[in-house]
């Protein structure tokens, strides 16, 4: 396949897909999937002519569990956002509880103090910042992750 069929396909994907299914890219290794993923496709998909979608790009190389995939994902797309600054600022907000919060359970956890769980609001607020659709998300280096490739397959 040319880059220009491979566009097209992952440009009909991205738009038509109603299987829920990913797609792998193979071939030999040194052929440049990587140079095409992130130097040919995403610039298409993010042109006009791709459709403007987003295209977040997620190394697994040393990622030992799937929250890791999570949170990589969230970082980039939250910063594709071509958002108002009242909506990022609130979302970042959001997200600094989190951190905060999870930071201060870490610490505190060694002296068997509880803190107060994320409310349901902050982690709506949170989930609801995050839209995958129209968007591809692409994980390389699969065989350089820690995480067993049925876990990896089901997430």
């Amino acid at each position: 396949m040319t880059y220009e069929e491979l566009n097209k396909y992952m440009k009909n994907y991205v738009e038509n897909d109603i299987t829920g299914r990913a797609i792998m890219l193979t071939s030999a290794w040194g052929s440049g999937k990587s140079y095409y993923v992130k130097n040919i496709l995403k610039k298409h998909l993010e042109s006009d002519e791709g459709g403007k979608h987003d295209c977040v790009i997620v190394s697994l190389y040393g990622i030992t569990n799937i929250a890791d995939i999570s949170k990589a994902i969230y970082v980039d797309l939250r910063t594709l956002i071509k958002e108002s600054k009242s909506e990022l600022a609130t979302t970042a907000g959001v997200a600094a509880k989190i951190i905060g919060k999870t930071l201060l359970n870490g610490l505190t956890s060694i002296a068997n103090i509880d803190i107060a769980k994320l409310s349901d609001n902050d982690f709506q607020k949170v989930y609801e910042s995050i839209n995958l659709t129209g968007k591809l998300i692409v994980l390389e280096d699969m065989e350089r992750t820690k995480i067993d490739l049925i876990e990896l397959m089901g997430y």
